[in-house]
C-alpha cells in the first residue's frame, strides 16, 4: 500500500492473520467434523469431558494454580537431578558445577550460560533429556549458571550488571575453579546474546580465557527479529516501559503470553479444540512443566534489551563486517 511502511504493513497481516486464525471453522463445534465424529462415536462424553476441561481452566487461572501434572516433574528430582553443588553465589545468579563421571576428563571446563527469561533446566530436563547429564558423562567439568528470579526491588538492574556480575563473574568464578586452563563457552538464547557481548569485552582487552564460544538459538544481528519486532517499536516501548515500571518487572507469564500470540495456532487454538472439543488433555512432560516455571525480567535490564537491540541492533555494530 502506497504510503505505508513495511513495519506498519507486517503489523496489519499480523493482525489479520489472528482474526482468520480465531474464526478457523476448526475452532467450532458444528464446523469441525473431528469433533462431530468424536461426539456422535462417545455418544456425547467427549463434550462433557471437553466442559469440565473448560470449568477446571477457568478455576485454575482464577487461582493461579499450577497446571495439573507440573507435579510429577519437580527440580532436583524428576527434572535437574544431576549431581552438582553451587559454588558461588551473588545478588545476580548462583553458578552450579557438575563433576564428570569418567575415569578420564577434558582438560578445559564447559561454561554454559542460558536465558534469563526462563529456569535453567531447560539444559537438564529429564536424566534420558539432558545436555548436562550427556557432557559430565562423556568427561566435560559443566558449569551452569542459574539466574536469580528477580523482584520490584531489583528494578534498576541493567545490561551492564547482568555483563558484569553475571556473565563476568561466572568467568572469574571458574577461571579461580580449574586455573590455566581456557574455557568453552555456551550460550542458550538471550544468555547467548549476553555471552557474545561478554566475549567481545574480553577481545577488546585482550582477555584469552574463552577457548570457544557456541552459540544455541542466540540472536546477535536483530535487523530482521521476526514478528517480536512488531512489538518493539517507539509506540509499543513506552506502553511496555510504563508497564514494567509500575511492578518493577516484566513478568513471566506476560512473555509467554506474547509467545502464544505469536504462534497462535498451535500454542492456542489447537490446544483448545483439543481440550474442549475432542475433550483430550494433553500429556504433561518435562518441557511443559519447564515453560510453565515462569521467571521475571528487572525493568531497566528488560527495556534495556529491547531498544539496544530489537529496535536500534546496537549490538550489530560490534559485528565483523
Amino acid at each position: 500500500m502506497p504510503g505505508v511502511t513495511q513495519h506498519h504493513e507486517r503489523q496489519v497481516t499480523f493482525a489479520v492473520r489472528q482474526i482468520l486464525d480465531f474464526f478457523s471453522p476448526s475452532n467450532f463445534l458444528l464446523t469441525n467434523p473431528e469433533a462431530l465424529h468424536t461426539a456422535f462415536e462417545s455418544g456425547g462424553a467427549s463434550l462433557l469431558q471437553g466442559a469440565r476441561h473448560r470449568v477446571e481452566d477457568v478455576v485454575r487461572l482464577a487461582t493461579a494454580a499450577p497446571l495439573p501434572g507440573t507435579e510429577q516433574f519437580r527440580p532436583g528430582h524428576e527434572v535437574a537431578s544431576t549431581p552438582g553443588k553451587v559454588v558461588f553465589r551473588n545478588h545476580l545468579l548462583e553458578l552450579i558445577q557438575y563433576m564428570p563421571q569418567t575415569t578420564t576428563v577434558f582438560a578445559e571446563p564447559i561454561l554454559i550460560v542460558p536465558s534469563w527469561i526462563l529456569k535453567f533446566y531447560i539444559l537438564d530436563l529429564s536424566p534420558d533429556n539432558s545436555l548436562v547429564k550427556y557432557l559430565v558423562e562423556k568427561g566435560h567439568t559443566v558449569f551452569m549458571v542459574s539466574w536469580r528470579n528477580p523482584d520490584a526491588d531489583d528494578r534498576d538492574l541493567g545490561m551492564n550488571d547482568y555483563l558484569k556480575d553475571g556473565v563476568m563473574s561466572a568467568i572469574d568464578t571458574v577461571t579461580d575453579i580449574v586455573p590455566q586452563r581456557q574455557i568453552q563457552a555456551v550460550g542458550y538464547c538471550l544468555g547467548g546474546t549476553l555471552l557474545a557481548m561478554a566475549a567481545a569485552l574480553m577481545a577488546r582487552s585482550q582477555d584469552k580465557r574463552l577457548k570457544s564460544l557456541t552459540l544455541l538459538a542466540s540472536e546477535l544481528d536483530f535487523t530482521e527479529p521476526g514478528e517480536l519486532g512488531l512489538f518493539t517499536d517507539e509506540s509499543q516501548l513506552p506502553f511496555l516501559d510504563g508497564m514494567m515500571f509500575k511492578q518493577g518487572y516484566l513478568d513471566g507469564k506476560q512473555m509467554s503470553d506474547t509467545f502464544a500470540l505469536l504462534n497462535s495456532r498451535d500454542l492456542v487454538w489447537s490446544r483448545m479444540e483439543r481440550n474442549y472439543l475432542l475433550g483430550q488433555r494433553e500429556p504433561i512432560n518435562d518441557l511443559t512443566a519447564w515453560n510453565v516455571d515462569i521467571t521475571r525480567m528487572p525493568y531497566r535490564q528488560h527495556s534495556e534489551y529491547l531498544r539496544s537491540l530489537y529496535l536500534n541492533n546496537d549490538g550489530r555494530r560490534a559485528l565483523p563486517g
